[in-house]
């Protein structure tokens, strides 16, 4: 081998391992997933800071710290929630379970250990509601922003009047105290919340619908079935070494 040939074998072992130990370095950092978030408080809503705060927030953190994945997290409107989904720019949503608008082009984890409560909540005398039928017959108060899964809008379009969308819970309750509305459709977790800031004696909330949250991944994220087992088996280690009295005690 002359000198020149002994160079050129040396330069070419350099940029092979170069690039084998570059591209062994690219592997190893793992790509940002986007994770979107309903407001939903106290489960996800965004701190004074204008960060991602609330009990399920902080189980993805640990889960996504469990199995090695980088998570950003943005605050979008339900719709487009269900967009990002389906064209991937949402990566996953911790969100309800077996929604039919998402089931063609998303895929779900087991529950992750939190149920979500839709109720009837009304004031003072309102009867106690015998089925969700007979919601049909009282004037409703819906808060802007929720779908409801949907499950609802046959009630919705047989109300004695229009459901009045509310801005938020606080302008509900309002409504509610002014005799404005009969029922208003919402969810206990929120309404507890709210209730924290605008109590009222005599309330109750008859229960519509009780169903799992999940981790919700989209069909067009890279390596979607590594992702939803990845979630998976990092719930599973973070429920394990949790304590009681934590997120995944339910709150009913």
């Amino acid at each position: 081998m002359n000198f020149y040939t002994r160079q050129w074998g040396m330069a070419s072992l350099g940029l092979l391992l170069m690039l084998t130990f570059g591209g062994l370095h690219a592997q190893e950092t793992p790509r940002t997933l986007t994770v979107a978030f309903l407001d939903f408080p106290p489960m996800a809503y965004e701190d004074d800071n204008g960060k991602a705060a609330g009990s399920v927030i902080e189980l993805t953190n640990r889960i996504a710290a469990e199995s090695g994945l980088k998570i950003e997290w943005v605050n979008y409107p339900i719709m487009r929630i269900y967009q990002g989904l389906a064209n991937g720019k949402i990566d996953f949503w911790p969100g309800s379970q077996a929604i039919p608008a998402l089931r063609d082009f998303t895929l779900e984890t087991p529950s992750i250990g939190i149920d979500i409560t839709l109720c009837a909540f009304s004031l003072g005398a309102t009867p106690v509601l015998e089925s969700v039928q007979k919601l049909a017959g009282n004037r409703l108060v819906l808060i802007r922003g929720y779908t409801y899964r949907n499950q609802l809008n046959d009630i919705f379009e047989q109300s004695a009047r229009e459901p009045i969308v509310a801005p938020n819970h606080a302008a509900a309750l309002q409504l509610l105290e002014k005799g404005r509305a009969d029922y208003l459709i919402s969810y206990a977790d929120p309404i507890k919340k709210a209730l924290l800031h605008f109590p009222q004696a005599d309330s109750k909330c008859d229960v519509l619908d009780t169903w799992p949250l999940v981790y919700v991944v989209s069909k067009k994220t890279p390596d979607a079935q590594g992702i939803l087992k990845a979630l998976t088996e990092g719930y599973l280690r973070a429920k394990a070494v949790q304590t009681t009295g934590s997120a995944f005690v339910q709150a009913r």
